[in-house]
């Protein structure tokens, strides 16, 4: 771990979710501004991939597709759908939750 993820990691545990929500957004915008639109989309495909897991450990398949309900409007609103490949991105995406159904989880 780099000095600069040992530094962020002791200040967070002092930040209500509240701050923490703040500053992230401030410096996002920060950062993606000295972006270039590939580097951009790289950004935000590897934070997702990498992050996604994480932010949602912990939540039930109820809570997942509250959320998920919840973000889809935005998400629609800011992704040409006309375009997006649904039927491809959803037959290589697995089924974890397809697969607890079936175990009866």
């Amino acid at each position: 771990m780099s000095w600069k993820s040992r530094l962020a990691c002791w200040a967070v545990r002092f930040l209500s979710p509240q701050d923490l929500r703040e500053i992230t957004n401030d410096t996002s915008v920060r950062v993606m501004a000295r972006m270039d639109k590939e580097e951009k989309l790289a950004f935000i495909q590897s934070f997702v991939e990498e992050n996604l897991g994480r932010m949602l450990a912990g939540l039930g398949r109820e809570e997942r597709a509250k959320l998920m309900n919840a973000l889809l409007p935005k998400v629609a609103r800011e992704f040409p759908l006309a375009d997006l490949d649904i039927l491809g991105a959803f037959s290589s995406a697995g089924d974890s939750f397809m697969g607890e159904e079936k175990k009866g989880v």
